[in-house]
This record gives structure tokens, sequence and C-alpha cells, in this order.
């Protein structure tokens, strides 16, 4: 009987110490300000969801509040806050489903970004999503080096509201948007840019690996979001033309008059300069290789057997 008395009285001690539940109304005689932004959120109008029947409220994320109220506040360590680094477990015993399941392997979970410090819990935000600002500005928050590159002179539309962060780029998780771990980067691009999805019968190998070996996703210098200018991009795996290292003509050339024809009555149609076989070999790729993508029509050139990529 001895035994049993020692064992039940630090049982009925922590029982009287447990925090208790006391109901929003106590919450809000220090936190007015939030009680009525709180109740037009979804977390106000379901809040009860956590605990159906019981109507928590406040409680619901921020546990029992009795010891944090007694202490008019200062014991803060009482209740569950949310901050940097912090609340994602809270978050998570209700968002387990869809977007956010794979919060745990993503780059913000790894960075200890909290989950308030990308959505207002206690207030109506910005978008269905409760975001505390405007997607784009939200996310360029952090992400500097995004947005100066949205600010060169080609870039995707994401500053003028064509595209979303989220359309590319899965917040909670790893990857992006829609594609799986297993599943190439391309996809997501080839969802919008279909065109360049194929398959074709002569196909360009980056294209088929990764738009990102020649194409920036938010900004560029170069036109069509490429990483360099022509030709040094296409440079960088294919060698110049031979023909780019000749020396040509020198001078006026006439326009296929026929052999014999006295000079003075030929038809000069333009001048050749030393460099013109650099200037047409090397100016611009796309001039002749228009199909850098890939195509199904056969190019009208023996040595690369159609696949240049012609037409």
């Amino acid at each position: 009987m001895a035994l049993l008395a020692a064992t039940l009285v630090p049982v009925a001690q922590a029982s009287a110490d447990a925090p208790a539940y006391v109901g929003d109304e106590t919450c809000l005689e220090c936190h007015d300000g939030l009680g009525a932004g709180f109740a037009r959120t979804i977390h106000g109008r379901l809040d009860d969801h956590r605990y159906p029947g019981e109507g928590r409220g406040c409680e619901s994320c921020h546990g029992p509040g009795s010891i944090h109220a007694e202490s008019g506040g200062e014991d803060l360590d009482a209740i569950v806050r949310f901050g940097a680094g912090g609340g994602a477990d809270a978050c998570l015993e209700c968002h387990v489903t869809g977007r956010t399941m794979g919060w745990d392997d993503g780059a913000h979970a790894a960075a200890d970004v909290a989950c308030t410090d990308c959505h207002g819990v206690h207030a109506a935000a910005a978008g269905t999503a409760q975001l505390a600002s405007p997607e784009t500005e939200l996310c360029l928050g952090c992400h500097q080096e995004v947005r100066a590159q949205l600010h060169l002179p080609s870039h995707h539309p994401v500053r003028e509201g064509f595209v979303g962060c989220t359309d590319c780029h899965d917040v909670h998780g790893p990857g992006f948007a829609g594609i799986g771990e297993a599943e190439m980067a391309r996809e997501l691009c080839l969802d919008c840019h279909a065109q360049h999805r194929g398959p074709f019968i002569f196909e360009h190998s980056p294209v088929e690996e990764d738009c990102g070996i020649c194409h920036a996703p938010h900004g560029a210098v170069a036109n069509n979001l490429l990483l360099q200018n022509e030709p040094f991009i296409c440079l960088q795996c294919h060698q110049p033309h031979f023909h780019s290292g000749l020396m040509a003509y020198d001078g006026a050339f006439p326009d296929g008059t026929p052999p014999g024809t006295p000079a003075e009555e030929f038809g000069l149609s333009g001048v050749s300069h030393p460099d013109s076989f650099k200037r047409v070999m090397m100016t611009k790729c796309t001039q002749c290789h228009q199909s850098v993508h890939g195509t199904d029509l056969p190019s009208q050139s023996i040595p690369g057997q159609g696949r240049a990529l012609n037409r």
C-alpha cells in the first residue's frame, strides 16, 4: 500500500500541473486583434476539424493555454509557437496529403523555413492559399538572384503575371510541380512548349536530355532564354564548319554571266570579303539549322545524312 501511494503522488501532481483548455474567449482577452481576421479564414471556419465536436479554436494549433494565460502571457514555452524553423509539425498533423506530403524532403524544410513565413494563418491573406503576400513578391523576397534574372532582356513572363512560381516549382516538396523525382525536368517545360516534345525522326540530343543545357529558365541576356548568343552556344558542342576557316574571294563577283563575257558586261551582284566564309558560317547557326529542337524532314545534305536539322 505504501508503494502504491508513493507511485500515485507524482501522477496526481503531474495532472494538477498539466495545462488545460481555456477557450477562445480567454485567448482573445489579450490577442483581441486576431479574432476578427481569424474568423474569416479557413482555419477559423473549421476550428474543430482536428478535434471534432470540441471546437478548441486557437488551442487546436497552439495547444492548451491555461498555464500561458495564468502567467499573463509571460510563459511562452507553455504553448506551441510558430516561427522561423518551427511550427511545421503542428501544420502537418492536418496537411498530410496532396502537395505537403513531401515537405520533409524539400529545400524549404532543409532551410528551416516555417509555414508561417509564407502563409498568413490568423488573417485572410492573399489568394486561396492564405499567402502572406502575392505569390511572386513572396518568393522573390528570398530568391533575390531570380528577381534579377527576371529583369534580363529575355525572361519568362513572371513579372507580367502570365506565369507563377508554383506553376513550375513544388514549394512544399522536392523537385518541380507535378514532376516526380525519377522524371526529367524537361517534362515540365514540355507541358507548355508541347511543339518541341516529339518524338522526332531527327532529334537534337540536348533536347532529349535537359532543356537547361541551352536555356536559362528565369532569364537571360541572349534571346529565347539562351545561355549564350549564337554561335557561341552551338560551338560549346559542335565544331565550326570547315569552310569557316577558309579565305574567301576578295572583290566583286558576277551573277552567273556565261564564261567569256567581257568584264565590262558582267552583271555584278555583290562584293566578297576575305572573311566572308567566317561571316556566313559563324554568325548565326539557326539561319540554316532552323529546326534545332528536332524534325521529321530530312535535310538536303549528304555529309549530314539528313540530320542537319535544316527543315
